[in-house]
């Protein structure tokens, strides 16, 4: 039954080589993404193992990646990106015992980063911006249900039809459980991961609010206009965030949604300062409040329990990091302390597994994102640009800095360079697209 997971891969396909790259995308690649778990993977023998969003990528990714460089208009983060990869790559085949451990960490790397990275630098932007946000909405809130189930039940359904139907070995039924009832974790596998995943859509969501608040010439479709006009999307999305008993995202959302309120004002730039400077405060406040929660011997809570966890992580890992050198332990090599064996901190963890040439490129990642945003949102004169910019302002705030509390696991890496290079597209002219029969039965011309 697992074989079932090659069938979005080959829709994709067929569809590119037939010029369909708009619905290859929005109709196979994201429900893939979305809605499916990264666990539901097909371990071909002699490859490795990969997901039915990985497959339904792969096709797309390529495209994207040959037009970018036949373009050949290359800005920072596209040299970023392609050297990060490599750094992981260096580093597995360096360290890893293992040499198929090291060409299967690759070849995730390369799909999940940069042929999604490619996908969002080349085939969103500017025609497929309004669709792309409207279906990641509407995927998202498919959820809700299952969330439900699990938060009552304890248990997944994907785990259990993955279990008990595809017959997988890589997921699990049950959630995890907090206050009584269950931590819904979704096809992101993990309450944290989902919560971030969550309030993202919440911050693309303010965007579609936006639109209908400023009355723009847009369709969102009947039964999605209806439920704007009452708000349902944006309150079904924030009750799933906190169904997840998730502190990072929600923490990372409060920002996220002061971030939001820039475009109500007419100086935005003035605005966009002040709020960095509040930030900066909440941060420094939260860090404090942080180390006097987790500052005990006995916790009271699983909650507190789970802060010591990551403050004792904080304090013993770092020097092994350092200890890995340039190119670090490996993902699966760096040594395990006192039984904290899960690393809950993405930018301890790249610096851990693939040293400090990883952790560099990571960070630069992270400044060059936020400052592309940020030097967009003082260029764009015309207001729903502008608008849009701050939706995904708060979308990577929300991402950066909920990893300071969990690692980049499941869908995430494929979320966030998806996103990333979306935001590197924006600004693109429009009408850049050949008409539709002009390239509908052209493998050539879906390349140019």
């Amino acid at each position: 039954m697992s074989l079932l997971l090659l069938v979005p891969g080959f829709i994709s396909l067929f569809l590119v080589l037939r010029g369909r790259i708009e619905t290859a995308f929005l109709s196979v690649y994201l429900p893939c993404l979305l809605c499916l778990p990264e666990s539901y993977s097909l371990r071909i023998p002699h490859l490795p193992p990969t997901s039915a969003s990985q497959f339904a990528l792969i096709p797309l990714g390529v495209v994207g990646l040959v037009r970018l460089i036949r373009n050949g208009s290359f800005v920072s983060m596209d040299i970023l990106v392609v050297l990060y990869t490599p750094s992981i790559s260096l580093s597995e085949i360096l360290h890893a015992p293992v040499l198929n451990d090291a060409l299967f960490a690759t070849k995730e790397a390369f799909v999940t980063m940069v042929l999604a990275y490619a996908a969002g630098r080349q085939l969103i932007e500017p025609d497929l911006r309004l669709a792309t946000v409207r279906r990641f909405v509407i995927l998202v809130l498919l959820d809700f249900p299952f969330g439900l189930y699990e938060w009552r039940m304890g248990q997944s359904l994907y785990g259990i039809f993955g279990v008990r139907v595809l017959g997988l070995s890589t997921i699990g039924e049950n959630v995890q459980l907090r206050n009584g009832h269950g931590r819904i974790a979704l096809v992101l596998g993990g309450s944290e991961p989902s919560g971030i995943a969550f309030a993202i859509t919440l911050c693309l969501n303010a965007w579609l609010v936006y639109l209908r608040r400023v009355k723009a010439a847009v369709d969102l479709g009947k039964t999605l206009t209806t439920l704007e006009k009452y708000h349902v999307p944006g309150l079904l999305l924030f009750l799933c965030l906190w169904l997840t008993q998730a502190r990072g995202p929600l923490i990372a959302f409060a920002a996220g949604y002061l971030i939001l309120q820039i475009p109500r004002f007419k100086n935005t730039g003035l605005m966009t300062f002040v709020l960095a400077v509040l930030l900066v405060g909440g941060y420094m406040a939260t860090v404090q409040y942080f180390d006097s929660y987790s500052n005990t011997t006995e916790p009271t809570s699983e909650q507190q329990g789970s802060a010591m966890y990551r403050r004792e992580m904080n304090l013993v890992y770092p020097a092994i990091a350092e200890m890995g050198g340039w190119t670090g332990w490996t993902a699966l090599g760096f040594p395990h302390v006192g039984g904290m064996d899960s690393i809950d901190n993405q930018y301890l963890l790249v610096h851990l597994s693939w040293g400090r040439l990883g952790y560099i490129f990571f960070l630069l990642i992270v400044w060059e994102n936020i400052r592309v945003l940020l030097v967009r949102s003082w260029q764009f004169d015309v207001l729903e640009d502008r608008a849009f910019i701050f939706s995904m302002l708060a979308a990577m705030a929300v991402l950066w800095f909920t990893l300071l509390t969990v690692f980049m696991g499941a869908q995430l890496p494929q979320i966030s360079f998806l996103l990333i290079g979306w935001i590197q597209s924006t600004g693109q002219s429009r009408g850049t697209e050949q008409p539709q029969q002009m390239r509908q039965f052209s493998f050539r011309r879906v390349l140019s």
